[in-house]
């Protein structure tokens, strides 16, 4: 009978059906801890975003992994307790101030908004009823979310301690483990299709690579700039509003003018005006201000940081972000846009395999095609792996 054995073969439909089956269970899995997951996601990005420097310093250097992620562990943390210690006593200040100046500024503005039904423009009268309703919110919101986060930031419960010892190990361990999670990663492929697989996984992480390291040198680059005129004409709470509205710039379209309303809204009641302004004079300046810097952004910082690779109509956009907002909040504004430059990415290769279409040469798609050879899947973020 031994000789007789055989093993268990799946057939085409029980391949799909298991398949399915696991990828239900796994989504069903993620769904019910979803509250644990932040340090793991935070810890993913975070050694996506290091992986290519450790491996480039191992690799120049000879020196482990494991030194210079510790190294990078030091530096970091040296970085962040002296921001830490010199700013965010002012930060969690003015958030409280503005958090306690809300109620001040939104009577004023239905004070305002009452005297000031309508804006006639020529022959043509605009009415400001519809916008009161959202300028209102938009400050009842701010307010809620400074006066609800910002202590349960300072005063940290157990329960952060331990996500942030979460995170820094698995971080730890992700950035160690970096080449062999690549290995893994590669050798889930079926040879015969591994360089084509490899290819697609290459375009996919230019975009996520290039969005995610984009987006944050945004947010530093766009807090400065807008923290210097913000200071030099004496707005309240500027270091909150500039670093509040560097994160907008985050969210395409919606981001940079709810930023722009919150400046432009508080200076519009700022006790002190400086230079012999007016307030309505101030807001229209700021107004200015932020209109030239977003255009610098798009113009000028935008190309230069983040490229041409996240390649979408404007309409596209505006869906992405609405359909990330309802289906994941915030963080689904965050990821809607690289999201959607995914999804592009995946439907172009899919329909040129239901047309039989081929392949494009790799400098159609990518502006540095990978390297001769067999790539990895990621290659783009671990080719500078051993």
């Amino acid at each position: 009978m031994e000789h007789d054995a055989r093993p268990i073969r799946f057939s085409y439909q029980a391949k799909w059906i298991t398949s399915a089956i696991v990828v239900g269970l796994i989504i069903v899995f993620l769904h019910e801890i979803t509250h644990i997951l932040p340090p793991f996601i935070g810890a993913i990005i975070t050694a996506y975003l290091f992986n290519p420097l450790i491996g480039w310093l191992h690799r120049r250097t000879g020196i482990s992994r494991a030194i210079w992620i510790v190294i990078l562990y030091v530096v970091a943390g040296s970085v962040l307790y002296s921001l830490f210690t010199a700013l965010w006593p002012r930060i969690v200040q003015q958030s409280r101030d503005l958090a306690a100046s809300a109620p001040m500024i939104i009577r004023e503005l239905t004070i305002w908004f009452e005297q000031n039904e309508s804006i006639v423009l020529g022959d043509m009268v605009i009415s400001l009823a519809p916008l009161e309703a959202q300028v209102i919110g938009l400050i009842s919101d701010v307010a809620g979310w400074l006066s609800g986060n910002v202590p349960k930031i300072v005063f940290s419960a157990l329960e952060s301690v331990i996500y942030l010892l979460v995170y820094l190990i698995i971080t730890f361990y992700l950035l160690l483990q970096a080449p062999q999670l690549k290995e893994w990663a590669r050798n889930l492929i079926p040879s015969p299709y591994r360089r084509e697989i490899a290819h697609l996984g290459y375009q996919i992480d230019r975009v996520f690579n290039a969005y995610i390291r984009g987006q944050l040198i945004l947010i530093v680059i766009m807090s400065v700039l807008l923290y210097i005129p913000l200071s030099i004409l004496q707005v309240p709470y500027a270091l909150v509003i500039a670093i509040a509205s560097g994160v907008l710039e985050i969210l395409p379209i919606i981001g940079p003018w709810s930023a722009a309303g919150i400046a432009m809204t508080v200076a519009l009641f700022q006790p002190v005006t400086p230079f012999g302004l007016s307030n309505v004079s101030l807001v229209i300046l700021l107004g200015v201000i932020y209109f030239v810097l977003r255009q610098i952004e798009d113009h000028f910082i935008i190309p230069n940081v983040m490229g041409p690779l996240v390649r979408l109509h404007p309409g596209v956009v505006i869906f992405a972000i609405l359909a990330g907002g309802a289906l994941a909040g915030a963080f689904g504004l965050f990821i809607s846009i690289p999201i959607a430059a995914v999804i592009r990415i995946i439907l172009s290769y899919l329909y040129r395999k239901l047309t039989d279409q081929p392949e494009p040469p790799a400098s159609a798609d990518l502006p540095n095609p990978p390297p001769q050879g067999e790539p990895a899947v990621g290659e783009a973020a671990l080719s500078s792996q051993g």
